[in-house]
């Protein structure tokens, strides 16, 4: 396993993939600071606090940012073999295809867990910036080690609604169907995040969960943890169920 994540990484690396998701971290870590510094400087006396500002990122990488990127990436992962050709290549040498299949998923959930890490990284580091010029409330070790937990959990639970994405990769063996699925879901993700049904979108009411707010729009955690748990693993089994009738 430990080789098919290395070889992941090196195409990824070859590709610059590594680097656009790498710059790709920077843009909600900014746009929140951006925002904060504006409302902070327009109305004195505004929340401008780290909670204030992780929950803000967390937010929007968690219902639109997030997933419109890492699909992208989950796909070409996915797609590349298709793409180039190389599939039936890697399908002669001595590894079984759910082997094959499960270093791609697992290497994608490194990656969102990376991704997380370093927008959370971000965050802190801009706000300690800024606290040269602005006060920032709560800039503590023990607010940022909080929120720490909570972005890892929300990476955790991206990876988990981005699976049947890559399933439509691996089933279409395209990049269009998933991205125009990903592109309804966020959509969606918009819209239905402030509704009561917001806990029974597994999308939105994953970032519920981990923003806490989830018993607000009368869901049952257990239910929104099970329909979320029930979908990453259905994908997971469709894929392999898919990649094992490939010829």
């Amino acid at each position: 396993m430990f080789r098919l994540l290395k070889c992941e990484y090196l195409k990824l690396k070859r590709s610059k993939f590594l680097l656009v998701g790498g710059l790709g971290t920077l843009i909600v870590p900014f746009f929140v600071i951006l925002r904060g510094v504006m409302d902070a400087s327009a109305k004195p006396g505004a929340d401008f606090s780290l909670f204030s500002l992780y929950d803000s990122a967390i937010m929007f990488l968690m219902l639109l940012f997030a997933p419109l990127v890492l699909t992208v990436i989950g796909v070409w992962i996915i797609n590349r073999e298709y793409a180039e050709g190389t599939l039936k290549n890697i399908l002669a040498i001595p590894v079984s295809r759910t082997a094959f299949l499960l270093g791609k998923l697992l290497f994608f959930a490194i990656f969102v867990l990376v991704f997380m890490l370093l927008s959370w990284l971000e965050i802190l580091v801009l706000a300690y910036v800024c606290s040269f010029f602005l006060p920032i409330e709560d800039l503590t070790i023990l607010s940022a080690l909080y929120f720490l937990v909570k972005m890892l959990y929300g990476g955790a639970m991206v990876f988990a609604t981005q699976i049947p994405f890559l399933y439509l990769a691996v089933r279409t063996k395209n990049f269009l169907s998933p991205l125009i699925a990903v592109s309804a879901v966020s959509l969606f993700n918009v819209v239905l995040s402030n509704s009561p049904i917001a806990g029974f979108y597994p999308w939105s009411a994953s970032y519920l969960l981990v923003c806490g707010r989830l018993q607000t729009k009368g869901s049952l955690k257990g239910i929104s943890i099970a329909m979320i748990l029930g979908m990453c693993l259905w994908g997971i089994w469709a894929s392999i169920a898919r990649i094992r009738k490939e010829e």
